[in-house]
């Protein structure tokens, strides 16, 4: 096949000064080349004093006529201005769009940021496939897609080719000490380095360990910063420098550009072996965490006590190092990067397009700067750049974005209905509790079809329509996707965020269109959505934590492997160190987020709720009439969805070990077991499982003890809060009452052996004076974790 390469740089020389783009076109050229494609490579000059030849032109009467005499079967735009001087044709067309240039733009000439968006706009109309440098530049893509006619129903025709590592390089010999650190490329105004630099310095002249240089400044011939002191070396000068380094730094000040951006800074780094030092709001951060091939920070103060402990520890850096290795050889080098690309063209053809409006649409240039910024909820940061991103999506799909947004998106898994399950309780009896504090909650699921909506404590159901629906794929390919990364099956649906992109379509989609101003993202990966959703229209994240998910799957799933557990790690701390706030449910869990590298700072504890008034008012039914029941039987109960292996294992446990030792004590005793999806065969015959119950308040406090077997599993027992606040006394395991700190004897029996729990049933059956003591205590213990109190605490976090 025969290609077409238009660029605005000349192939690159490693004599000079080297741009990004020069060194991608070079390694996406190699691998064309390499594949069996013929490259021809046209660049755009200026400058009227170069001579048209095979591989210059200057206008697009020159480019025209020497597209009319190549015969190719794809045109490749490395820049999109360079679109404008591209003729008809019935060719596809491929567009390399590695830059947020809009947000880029935002700090060059704000004032052109309009006028520039409609000309991108424009420009789409006669691409046919994009290639983008990371999932979230394509996920800003799609409105401006949408707006330039592309029928994005079936497919959206974008690729991500990221900015990779072009060659093995062969690391010089160098020596070990002292630890060198290196901050290269051009000084962009939208990465702000100084706060990194001053502490970095003020390091290095106290210790004679770390050294500092800098390969920094503008390009040559840059008219905008022509006075700045530059030290740019050309592209072998460079190479050669960062091979005696250690260490290379992509740190600046947090914002939307750096929120979106690939740069190549990071690719030079990996290339020479380097290790980096990264934010954790640039999306490279999570492969670096994931590979473990660098570090993350957020702060200039975090890099004093990384630092003196690489000084300190040498065999740090090999390990990062092996970490580097791994990233550039299986993810971040263009032979495995350009596959997306490769595929393209094994079938390569031109997109379907909606019939467009011959009217200009003036909303964007004519809409005064104050009419804009109402669109954003009062606090946000309505920065120029989020005012401009937001008003691309909602030309699309709302008109106007109600100035007063007081109300909270919470975004999080489909399996709520019934409510019989700890995560199902928690989620939604919070959603009720802070409806009922003057501002309504939108949820939203995996669900294609209905959103909710509570308001006052009362639920609505709600359609999307139907464009929303359309944008939004099939589930089993997010679910397909998932498997093939590794994650569990067993746990998929915790993660679907990752590969479903339908979650960003229809959290932008309600924040666009409700008074939402915060988001609160039930487990980790639903920070993704929430993250795209306050880009474009401000406000803060909470992410509340069930659990630490990637420490409890590691303990039940068997068959997971180092790997995918580190895999799951890493996207867990990510999507932490992405939410403003993150509720634990427990101390164990707060402080096990902080040992691995969470900020202790954003972390607070916060409990899960009980629903007080309806055990204090519901009447309770005769379960021994009601279940089965024999009327002399003594009734332990128990409730949890027994799809959830510990708690099928606790009835097991039940079953194998504390039933028979009761029995050999001459007790009659049967377990009311309630929940969802109970085993197909009877595990004993005083076990009834009797399914989900609507209410509990009406048949739990009929119990006449609550025994929690449980051996493993994670989070906090929210079915410990319901026996306390229904009065029945409570035996647990120390795993089943794990993360809530009550005293062994006052609230509660935390006992593990069998014969001893076997000996505490016997002895409170008979004897219910000291359970009633039990009961008391653990009553008073929960008089402050109504619902209504838990949202009170978590409404700070969302402001």
């Amino acid at each position: 096949m025969k290609l077409l390469y238009l660029t605005l740089d000349t192939p690159l020389d490693i004599q000079q000064v080297a741009t990004g783009n020069q060194v991608r076109v070079l390694g996406i050229r190699e691998v064309l080349e390499d594949a069996g494609h013929e490259v021809v490579q046209l660049v755009y000059s200026s400058d009227p004093d170069t001579a048209v030849n095979a591989n210059i032109y200057h206008s697009r009467e020159e480019l025209e006529a020497l597209v009319g005499r190549g015969q190719f079967d794809v045109i490749i735009v490395a820049y999109w201005s360079l679109l404008a001087d591209l003729p008809t044709t019935e060719v596809p067309i491929i567009l390399d769009f590695i830059a947020p240039r809009l947000l880029e733009l935002m700090f060059q000439a704000p004032e052109s940021v309009p006028a520039t968006t409609n000309e991108i706009v424009s420009l789409l109309s006669c691409v046919d496939h994009i290639l983008v440098g990371n999932k979230r530049q394509s996920d800003l893509l799609l409105p401006l897609l949408l707006q330039a006619g592309i029928d994005c129903r079936q497919d959206i025709p974008i690729s991500i080719l990221p900015i990779s590592t072009r060659a093995k390089l062969l690391s010089q010999a160098k020596s070990a000490r002292p630890v060198k650190l290196v901050n290269a490329g051009v000084d962009w105004p939208w990465r702000n380095f100084s706060n990194y630099r001053a502490v970095i310095k003020e390091l290095v002249e106290k210790r004679k360990g770390i050294t500092f240089v800098e390969f920094s400044g503008a390009y040559p011939g840059n008219a905008e910063t022509e006075e700045a002191e530059s030290s740019l070396q050309s592209y072998a000068q460079m190479q050669a420098s960062l091979q005696q380094c250690h260490i290379g730094l992509e740190l600046g000040e947090r914002n939307t550009e750096r929120e979106f951006s690939h740069s190549f800074r990071a690719m030079e780094y990996l290339e020479s072996g380097l290790p980096i030092i990264i934010n954790s709001w640039i999306p490279l951060a999570e492969l670096i965490i994931q590979y473990d091939a660098g570090w993350v920070v957020d702060e200039p103060s975090a890099l004093h006590n990384l630092l003196l402990d690489v000084e300190n520890n040498p065999e740090i850096l090999q390990a990062k190092q092996t970490g580097v290795i791994n990233l550039k050889n299986e993810v971040l080098n263009y032979k495995t990067s350009c596959a997306p690309l490769l595929k393209y063209l094994s079938n390569p053809y031109k997109v379907d397009r909606f019939a467009k409006s011959a009217d200009p649409d003036p909303e964007v240039e004519d809409v005064p700067e104050s009419d804009e910024k109402a669109d954003f909820p009062k606090g946000a940061n309505a920065s120029t750049s989020k005012i401009i991103l937001a008003s691309i999506f909602k030309k699309f799909f709302c008109p106007a974005r109600p100035e007063s947004t007081p109300d909270i998106l919470m975004v999080t898994r489909s399996d709520l209905f019934p409510v019989d399950h700890g995560a199902a309780v928690k989620i939604i009896r919070t959603a009720e509790s802070l409806s009922r504090r003057g501002r309504d909650v939108w949820l939203t699921t995996d669900s294609r079809k209905e959103y909710f909506q509570f308001s006052n404590g009362e639920m609505m159901s709600h359609r999307f329509p139907l464009l929303v629906r359309l944008l939004c794929l099939p589930r089993f390919l997010a679910f397909m996707a998932l498997i093939r990364k590794g994650y569990p099956v067993s746990n998929s649906f915790l993660y679907l965020p990752v590969t479903d992109f339908s979650y960003i379509v229809r959290s932008v989609y309600l924040t666009s269109r409700k008074p939402i101003g915060a988001y609160q993202a039930e487990f980790p990966a639903y920070v993704r959505p929430c993250r795209y959703a306050r880009s474009l229209f401000g406000g803060k994240i909470l992410l509340v934590q069930h659990n630490v998910e990637y420490d409890r799957i590691k303990n039940q799933v068997s068959d997971l492997s180092d790997k995918n557990f580190q895999t799951l790690k890493n996207i867990e701390i990510a999507m932490c160190h992405l939410a403003d706030n993150i509720v634990a449910v427990s101390d164990n869990d707060r402080q096990k987020m902080i040992r691995d590298g969470v900020s202790a700072e954003k972390i607070h504890t916060i409990p899960h709720g009980v629903d007080l008034l309806a055990f204090q008012q519901t009447p309770t039914i005769n379960i021994k009439a009601n279940f089965g029941i024999p009327a002399d039987n003594d009734v332990l109960v128990y409730h949890g969805t027994y799809s959830y292996a510990p708690n099928l294992e606790a009835m097991k446990v039940m079953a194998e070990e504390i039933l028979p030792r009761l029995k050999l004590r001459g007790l009659a005793v049967s377990v009311l077991a309630i929940g969802s999806k109970p085993p197909d065969f009877p595990l004993h015959e005083d076990i009834y499982f009797v399914g989900s119950i609507d209410d509990l308040a009406e048949v739990i406090p009929a119990a006449d003890l609550a025994v929690v077997t449980l051996q493993e599993g994670g989070g906090t027992r929210m079915k410990i809060l319901d026996y306390f606040a229904a009065g029945v006394p409570v035996i647990s395991t120390s795993k089943g009452i794990e993360g809530i700190p009550v005293e062994n004897g006052v609230e509660a029996l935390i006992i593990d052996d069998f014969d001893a729990i076997s000996d505490a049933i016997e002895n409170l059956l008979n004897n219910p004076q000291e359970g009633a003591k039990l009961s008391e205590a653990a009553s008073r213990f929960v008089d402050s974790l109504g619902w209504d109190a838990i949202a009170r605490r978590y409404l700070p976090l969302l402001q």
